[in-house]
């Protein structure tokens, strides 16, 4: 798999398998994809606007800030993204580490663009099979 391919999510796949087991309907996998600044961004605009809107209602704030635990609430790492199993996809990256959460980065994966949403999303590179590669110029 390379640049450009073009791949699909292999229904052959212990976790396609069990997701097309599971529901009737149009199955559709959740990939993951970083959040962006802009996204981080937003989030800590709207909980300010929570926080400042319950002050004027003279509601307790506690809970729009911070956890059940009482540890401050930190705006996403990663996002999930919808992918339908029978979709064609395009490989952006074929090969990549990325950071999804809080620890270390997840490798084995690669980037692929669903281009009927425009979005972006990372899978395991063994989830996916190359329908046609790109051809060499």
């Amino acid at each position: 798999m390379k640049k450009g391919d073009l791949v699909m999510l292999n229904p052959n796949d212990p976790e396609i398998e069990r997701l097309s087991d599971w529901h009737k309907g149009p199955v559709k996998y959740m990939a993951s994809r970083p959040t962006t600044k802009k996204e981080r961004e937003d989030w800590r605009e709207n909980i300010s606007k929570e926080i400042a809107n319950a002050r004027e209602a003279d509601e307790d704030t506690f809970h729009i800030a911070f956890d059940d635990a009482g540890e401050s609430r930190l705006p996403p790492k990663s996002v999930s993204v919808p992918l339908p199993v029978d979709r064609i996809y395009i490989v952006e990256r074929a090969r990549c580490r990325v950071e999804m959460g809080w620890g270390r980065s997840t490798g084995g994966l690669a980037k692929i663009l669903d281009t009927a949403s425009g979005e972006i999303a990372y899978v395991k590179r063994d989830m996916l099979r190359v329908i046609k590669g790109k051809k060499d110029d």
